[in-house]
């Protein structure tokens, strides 16, 4: 009895996939289309004839010929989850530092750093400048958008403001938050310590500009003798017109 009962769910469960797999219509004859459940599967059209595909581990759709690889992108690059459901639908295959095969992830310890993950292979990148990963954009942000991680050193005393950077004239830390951003003076003004703000460069001690040397006296440069001004060979004078020869002959008869 228990053999039957068996036997009649599983041919009932068969019936619904079946009948969920027919319900897949192309909406062209051939082509690519969005899984109707899942960022990470899609339907490949050849003759009106669906086939499920699946993108590498931790990437999704992205479209035809689109994104980083066999179609698909990171997640967050597509949209995914979207506002119709989708999700991913693949189980994670994780290896050392990568959740997923593929995709972005942050760093353990660090938050000026993290990892690329590409085919289960982590390489640590570090963001640029005082920026931090910020895990929900999946990309490096300004420090204050960033709460999760702890505060600089650097603005450890100081959590809004201007701070000096030793033997630099032009650049500066700035404070927001807790959090440094690398600043720079216009050109022609240094960053006073004392001030604490971007000044002309010849009053802030130690910044000065070099003196400049001042042009030679024309007069001294323009010593004529004889033909020659300071070696160079002066153009000869002009020799006056000459006078006319013979006799003079007045025009039309006149």
């Amino acid at each position: 009895m228990g053999v039957r009962v068996f036997l009649v769910i599983l041919g009932l469960l068969v019936v619904t996939v079946n009948s969920q797999r027919s319900t897949i219509q192309c909406k062209k004859e051939n082509g690519l289309f969005m899984h109707d459940q899942y960022c990470d599967y899609y339907y490949e059209c050849e003759d009106g004839i669906p086939k499920e595909k699946a993108c590498p581990n931790g990437l999704a759709f992205s479209g035809k010929g689109r994104g980083l690889m066999q179609n698909c992108d990171y997640p967050h690059r597509v949209g995914c989850p979207d506002n119709e459901g989708r999700v991913m639908g693949q189980a994670p295959i994780g290896t050392d530092n990568c959740p997923w095969l593929y995709g972005v992830f942050a760093h353990q310890t660090s938050c000026t750093r993290y990892w690329q993950c590409w085919n289960g292979t982590a390489t640590i990148q570090q963001c640029p400048f005082s920026l931090l990963y910020n895990d929900i954009l999946h990309s490096c942000d300004w420090p204050d958008n960033v709460p999760d991680c702890q505060k600089h050193p650097i603005c450890k005393d100081q959590p809004n403001g201007h701070i000096p950077i030793d033997k630099s004239c032009g650049r500066f830390w700035l404070c927001v938050g807790g959090y440094p951003r690398l600043q720079r003076c216009p050109a022609g003004l240094a960053f006073s310590q004392t001030a604490l703000r971007c000044e002309l460069a010849q009053n802030v001690p130690g910044c000065e500009p070099p003196p400049t040397t001042p042009a030679a006296d024309d007069e001294d440069d323009s010593k004529i003798v004889g033909n020659q001004v300071q070696g160079v060979d002066a153009p000869p004078p002009r020799r006056p017109n000459a006078r006319p020869s013979g006799q003079y002959r007045p025009q039309n008869g006149k």
